[in-house]
């Protein structure tokens, strides 16, 4: 390593412009490991921990617990044993006077430059982020959600490959025709928007519907994939779906209506914040998003899908299912009856949203799909 590695604040989605430091795992002078969890950091949106990027001393911690500090900004300093005081000092001084907030993005490996495309006239809103070559990593987000639920995950795939990242149908800033609502439908549409961008085969990462989504193109297309990982997956056997929640969602009206069916994606309740409600608001006031997320609730809970997929889901050579225990939206798939080939990595102390509540244990599980 170098003889000095700044620590600085990350950018973690597209809105994010500052984080409050929450507390520190290590203290001044341990011994740090590369991807060692280092800081809790507070966002807008969640808490999140930040990993060390590189391994060496932690010689100086610049940022406070409950400082707020910009993107970018230098919260603390790596170091080898033979850097002395001296050096850390001037280091930071001279960090400190040429930082400017606003100018530097800080670690953003991950920001997502979005673009538009057109498929068979309807419009997808897509982000695309990390390497120009290599094999390209898909993400397809949950019910309701959008690209920016993988805010915690895109650094490290960003890392080390290409990354598209979708707004289904009726989500984002897609449009929000769904056609008929099925996951048919929906894994054809992503399919033409892949063949638009001239991707013919992809590692799959999915999420709750965007999971299901990803296992049917698979079992309809089984060369398009060089890997296929399914987080919390929807419609799989064993699973249930939580008709409470995708109604709750599609009929709330107001915050306080909505705020208890967030809740329910989390292990800790207490990570569901006031932005992250008023985003699901200001989604929810859109144009057509109720009877788009009605569409889709319904044919979720019609079954018919459920069982085409599961009939399907041998067509599929491999795949690694990333389940919680505590997921209060999908509960737990039955791995005795997933067909050959598919594995399942159980995470602790999260629920429905690992990919957010335990991040680097999830990141760690999609790096080795991506191999």
């Amino acid at each position: 390593m170098a003889a000095v590695t700044p620590l600085r604040m990350p950018k973690w989605g597209l809105s994010m412009q500052e984080g409050r430091i929450v507390s520190w795992w290590k203290a001044e002078g341990s011994e740090i490991t590369e991807g060692e969890d280092l800081v809790d950091i507070e966002t807008s949106k969640i808490t999140n921990v930040y990993a060390a990027p590189a391994s060496g001393i932690l010689r100086r911690i610049v940022a406070q617990a409950d400082e707020t500090l910009p993107v970018g900004a230098l919260i603390g300093v790596l170091a080898d044993a033979a850097t002395d005081d001296a050096q850390i000092d001037a280091f930071v001084a001279d960090f400190q006077a040429r930082f400017t907030p606003g100018e530097d993005a800080g670690e953003a490996a991950g920001a997502l430059t979005l673009e538009r495309i057109e498929v068979d006239g309807r419009t997808l809103q897509v982000g695309r982020a990390g390497t120009e070559s290599g094999v390209p990593v898909v993400l397809l987000h949950g019910f309701s959600g959008d690209m920016n639920n993988w805010l915690f995950n895109l650094d490290a795939l960003a890392a080390v490959a290409p990354v598209v990242a979708f707004d289904l149908p009726g989500h984002g800033g897609s449009a929000k025709d769904v056609g008929d609502g099925s996951l048919g439908a929906l894994a054809a549409t992503i399919a033409r928007a892949l063949d638009v961008m001239g991707i013919a085969r992809a590692h799959f990462i999915g999420h709750s519907l965007g999971a299901a989504v990803a296992a049917r193109l698979v079992a309809d297309a089984p060369n398009r994939a060089a890997s296929l990982t399914l987080i919390c997956p929807a419609l799989l056997p064993g699973t249930r779906l939580n008709e409470e929640f995708l109604t709750g969602i599609v009929e709330a009206r107001r915050a306080r209506d909505v705020k208890p069916y967030l809740e329910m994606l989390f292990a800790d309740p207490d990570l569901v914040s006031k932005d992250m409600i008023e985003d699901m608001m200001r989604f929810k006031r859109l144009d057509d998003v109720e009877d788009a997320l009605g569409a889709l609730r319904d044919q979720l809970v019609s079954g018919n899908d459920a069982q085409a997929l599961v009939a399907d889901l041998p067509r599929i050579p491999a795949a690694t299912v990333i389940a919680s225990r505590q997921d209060a939206i999908v509960g737990t798939p039955d791995p005795a009856s997933l067909p050959e080939g598919f594995v399942v990595r159980w995470i602790e102390g999260a629920g429905h949203m690992p990919h957010l509540e335990r991040s680097a244990d999830v990141n760690a599980i999609l790096l080795e799909q991506i191999g």
